[in-house]
């Protein structure tokens, strides 16, 4: 009765499912730099400011939460503050160092 290859598809499967369903992803630059612009922000202020956000280590959940809430039409601010809400403030402290590396 012993399936090792039944087994092993059924062990990943559940692992890419869990995987899945925690989130666990990177950032997608591009759909925050698109967001950004749609947003208001000029194309260099956009590109500076989502690849430091990217280096700073925000999480992916948040950041790509908030880039797809820009994407849709809602403004910088609004999407952000949205993002804190829903993932937490600690969220903001990487957003406002690569905020600030980009005000050069």
């Amino acid at each position: 009765m012993k399936k090792t290859r039944g087994n092993k598809v059924w062990l990943g499967l559940a692992l890419v499912a869990a995987v899945t369903v925690t989130g666990c992803g990177s950032p997608d630059v591009e759909l925050m730099k698109t967001g950004l612009v749609k947003s208001g922000r000029d194309a260099a202020s956009a590109q500076c400011f989502a690849e430091a956000m990217d280096k700073e280590g925000v999480k992916a959940d948040p950041f790509n939460y908030a880039a797809k809430l820009m994407n849709e039409g809602m403004k910088e601010r609004e999407a952000f503050n949205k993002a804190r809400r829903k993932y937490g403030a600690e969220f903001l402290t990487p957003v406002r160092k690569a905020r600030k590396s980009c005000e050069k």
